[in-house]
């Protein structure tokens, strides 16, 4: 069996085990939910379509045989855009999705579909995440006992050290001061994602040292060196910024923190998204947090809001389990499965065609460099 069919079918076991366990629950409760208006839900699909130039798509939405929305896009770039073209409340206990309407090419032909999805949520399992009414290292914690996606064990400190005399040494060094939620997860639990890991306190340093030290790049001289392959800006945003989670997959990546945050229009370096403005600095400046990885070690990837702007540290940590935890249970069964996510605030849904009467609708809202929107 090829890796990649290893992959998906261990995934649809992982699901099946955590629906097992969840999914009953889950559906008892949604039934004796009561009627909530839908300006009132916090939960939000937001339909990104994915067209050629020139090619437009006419859809009314339809939840559980109601129009709740109508979807009209035209595109004028290629590819996935950050920003949806339709937004719509996600209602409880939702279970049918539909998408009924035209397909128009850039030549002017159009074409008809219909095609009507089975909803799967996967809210019984993320929603401690989003727990907004809890410290994040609770949510942390309630997430890993309850999906055994992560795992979260006391932090290991060298013997007469502690994590708040670690962060208080590095933040001299470095003349920062770290963000709170950050301090709050590393400083009371040590958190691994499979072979991926954060930082324990002591352990904590630039993005620079880590590549130095620990990834065998050399700071100049040689095919490694960072002064040739990184642009003046990278390396001295690499030189400044905080490293404080470990990606071990195919080649190393990292998030890190960089404390001077963004310049205006700044490329985002997010995958897709032509034509975006690039970043914009927050009021007040928190710095920006971003991925970076070894296949693109010159273009740090911003975490950034739908206003462009450094998204909070807490949303940025959450990313983590998004990315690499929450990721490996969002896949469909079948093609006319469409996953998504009451927990979350907004779900990216991206919508693709194989052909004019062939729409796919797909929740990409965890996905490696989707989840960065």
């Amino acid at each position: 069996m090829s890796e990649r069919l290893q992959r998906r079918s261990f995934l649809a076991g992982l699901w099946a085990a955590l629906s097992a366990m969840f999914g009953a629950s889950m559906t008892a409760a949604a039934a004796n939910q009561p009627p909530q208006k839908a300006e009132g839900r916090e939960s939000r699909a937001g339909i990104h379509p994915w067209l050629g130039v020139g090619e437009q798509v006419t859809a009314d939405v339809v939840l559980d045989g109601k129009v709740v929305a109508q979807l009209n896009d035209t595109a004028t770039l290629p590819g996935l855009k950050k920003l949806p073209a339709l937004v719509f409340d996600l209602p409880p206990g939702l279970k049918r999705l539909q998408l009924r309407g035209s397909l128009r090419d850039a030549e002017g032909r159009a074409g008809s579909f219909s095609k009507t999805w089975t909803v799967r949520d996967m809210a019984p399992i993320s929603a401690p995440l989003y727990d907004g009414s809890r410290p994040m290292i609770e949510r942390v914690r309630a997430f890993a006992e309850k999906t055994e996606l992560a795992e979260v064990a006391a932090p290991r400190l060298p013997a007469g050290t502690t994590a708040e005399a670690a962060f208080q040494q590095l933040e001299r060094r470095l003349h920062v001061q770290l963000p709170t939620p950050l301090r709050q997860l590393l400083g009371q639990a040590g958190i691994h994602i499979d072979d991926s890991y954060f930082l324990g306190p002591q352990d904590l340093g630039t993005v620079s040292e880590l590549l130095l030290k620990g990834w065998g790049y050399t700071r100049s001289g040689g095919p490694t060196a960072l002064d040739t392959l990184l642009p003046e800006t990278v390396l001295a945003r690499y030189d400044r910024s905080v490293a404080v989670f470990i990606e071990v997959g195919d080649g190393l990546g990292a998030l890190a923190w960089d404390p001077a945050g963004v310049s205006l229009h700044e490329p985002a370096n997010s995958w897709g998204d032509k034509g975006n403005p690039g970043a914009r600095p927050a009021t007040p400046n928190e710095g920006v947090w971003y991925w970076l990885h070894q296949e693109h070690i010159d273009e740090p990837e911003l975490l950034l809001d739908d206003d462009y702007q450094p998204k909070s540290a807490e949303a940025a940590l959450t990313n983590v389990f998004q990315r690499f935890a929450l990721s490996q249970a969002a896949y469909p069964e079948t093609e006319d499965e469409l996953v998504i996510d009451t927990a979350h605030p907004r779900n990216l849904l991206q919508l693709s065609f194989d052909g004019p009467k062939k729409p796919r609708l797909w929740f990409r809202s965890y996905d490696y460099h989707y989840s960065l929107y």
